[in-house]
């Protein structure tokens, strides 16, 4: 007795697969894209959204708090000035903004005293560690000048960026001076001896 199954005959394409596979990139349904543009509110840190009372507060932590994420070496951003110095801004600048205006007049004042003497390759290092002295006592001596003389000194942004310039120019000369007396120290012990030491 022979028995027949009852076997159900597919057609096989060239690749031996079967042709009426599900089509795996062929959606039965629309995707739901709206669950990946959930409306979430931007970041916005405008004045205009704070009162002033907050404004207030929120620079008044920022400027206080300067000396510790400026000075932070381990931040990658370390702000040239010593953290006496940043700690010294702190107490007269209202405003991060005020800060900030600061800091860059000092820069502007090594970039001109650096372009005014650039045939003679002069290079300024704010991290050098005798200067960073030096420009803590000269922000003390600029502060004293506007308390104690504030009268006469009509703009305070040109008194600093003068008194930086002034600053930057005598220690580049000290320093060139050293370095022509290592270089030439047969002059030196010629100079000391005429007593133009």
């Amino acid at each position: 007795m022979i028995r027949r199954t009852n076997l159900k005959t597919e057609t096989v394409d060239n690749n031996g697969s079967r042709k009426n596979r599900h089509n795996l990139y062929k959606e039965s349904k629309s995707l739901d894209t709206n669950r990946y543009n959930i409306d979430t509110q931007k970041l916005n840190f405008s004045t205009t959204n704070f009162s002033s009372a907050e404004i207030d507060k929120q620079n008044r932590d920022l400027v206080s708090h300067a000396n510790d994420f400026l000075t932070d070496p381990d931040s990658g951003l370390e702000v040239f000035l010593e953290p006496e110095a940043v700690q010294l801004l702190s107490f007269w600048c209202r405003t991060p903004q005020q800060l900030h205006r600061f800091i860059g007049i000092i820069l502007n004042a090594k970039y001109a005293v650096e372009k005014e003497h650039q045939d003679l390759g002069v290079w300024i290092a704010l991290d050098d560690p005798e200067l960073k002295p030096l420009m803590t006592k000269t922000l003390r001596r600029y502060f004293n000048a506007l308390r104690s003389n504030e009268k006469h000194i009509k703009n305070v942004e040109n008194y600093l960026y003068g008194t930086m310039q002034n600053l930057f120019g005598i220690w580049w000369n000290k320093q060139a001076a050293k370095q022509y007396q290592k270089a030439h120290p047969e002059e030196t012990k010629n100079s000391d001896s005429n007593g133009w030491a």
